[in-house]
């Protein structure tokens, strides 16, 4: 069923079958196969059904969740019941990871579309799986240099982590080929609804977030962000997250640590410091650019969004007060330009530190 779907849902909007139609046959074949009733099977295939069942639901989201079927939905918690550590909505963990580690077991991915629109829509999901490692490689070469700071060689440590995320910011720079009319085909099924859970969003992809909190400490907006966000980052990540939010709160993060000597940077390590800053910014600044490209309308035509107007605005904006909130059901404009505002506001404290070259100092990404 889940791999007639594409072709199902082109069928509804076309006119060519109605949602009612689509309800029926799901219906018979949930019936047939016992789904919802028998629930005790293989708890390694649980999250690969729930998978597909959220698929089969999520394609009524263009209808909005009045239309979800009953025993689709009746089906989705009693697997739920079975296995508690499903989630129970579509999220990232099972639309970017599982999804994807299935195509990389047996070349199977679960899409909305079909034709060459469901390509482009394979290769978001696996652009996002592929890309997050390099994240994740910065991430623990951080963690290294704040574990051991007098063990470890600073220097070479910030160039990993900088190397790292060169590839991450390369990998999620080709979303930007990605067509406005392509993302938009597609992205309805990935949206949340009005007192529903958060859409599945790249927002929730878990190494970028460690990564800003193992570089600085979170700020009263990003701890807004992470106290909606955090139920729906992946299983494996939420204590992760918890921790390194607790211990950066609490100064055991870069920054503060190079701030206060903790960690001490000569003149190549205070360099290469500076040049991973940038490096976050330039991602930052790509996915900024990205996103406004896909959903103009919500960004002002004039809106100011170069680096130097965004350290030059009054602190962070509230990342709950957009009108169109986006997949993630946030404030895509404000979030987008908090993460930039917070890691220029860091750059500048790391190049104001004493004996630096006018060269570090001056800052020419900023």
């Amino acid at each position: 069923m889940v791999n007639q779907l594409p072709a199902d849902l082109a069928a509804v909007a076309r006119g060519l079958c109605t949602y009612e139609e689509l309800e029926a046959r799901q219906c018979r074949l949930l019936d047939t196969l016992g789904v919802g009733r028998h629930v005790d099977g293989d708890a390694a295939a649980a999250p690969l059904v729930q998978l597909d069942l959220l698929f089969m639901l999520n394609g009524y989201l263009p209808a909005g969740p009045s239309a979800f079927p009953g025993p689709l939905l009746d089906a989705v918690s009693a697997r739920c019941a079975r296995f508690p550590a499903l989630d129970p909505y579509m999220s990232y963990e099972l639309l970017i990871d599982v999804n994807c580690a299935e195509w990389q077991r047996g070349g199977d991915i679960r899409v909305f579309s079909e034709g060459r629109l469901g390509l482009l829509e394979r290769d978001f999901y696996l652009g996002h799986r592929l890309a997050e490692p390099a994240a994740r490689t910065a991430f623990e070469r951080l963690c290294a240099v704040l574990r051991e700071p007098d063990a470890v060689d600073t220097a070479a440590e910030f160039e990993a982590a900088l190397s790292a995320l060169e590839d991450f910011r390369a990998h999620m720079a080709r979303f930007g080929r990605l067509s406005r009319e392509a993302f938009r085909a597609f992205r309805p099924y990935h949206m949340g609804y009005q007192g529903g859970p958060r859409g599945a969003s790249g927002a929730f992809m878990p190494s970028v977030q460690l990564l800003e909190l193992v570089l600085l400490a979170p700020s009263r907006q990003y701890e807004r962000y992470l106290d909606q966000s955090l139920a729906y980052f992946p299983a494996w990540s939420r204590p992760l997250i918890s921790e390194w939010r607790e211990r950066s709160g609490r100064g055991d993060n870069v920054v503060e640590a190079v701030l206060d000597g903790r960690v001490k940077t000569g003149r190549g390590a205070a360099g290469v410091l500076l040049d991973l800053v940038d490096g976050f910014v330039d991602f930052r600044m790509v996915h900024l650019g990205i996103t406004r490209k896909a959903l103009p309308e919500v960004f002002a035509p004039d809106d100011a969004l170069t680096r130097r107007d965004i350290l030059a605005q009054d602190g962070e904006g509230d990342v709950l007060a957009d009108g169109e909130p986006g997949t993630s059901g946030f404030g895509v404009h404000t979030v987008l330009t908090n993460a930039v505002y917070r890691l220029l506001a860091a750059r500048r404290l790391l190049a104001e530190l004493p004996d630096r070259s006018p060269a570090d100092a001056g800052g020419s990404h900023v």
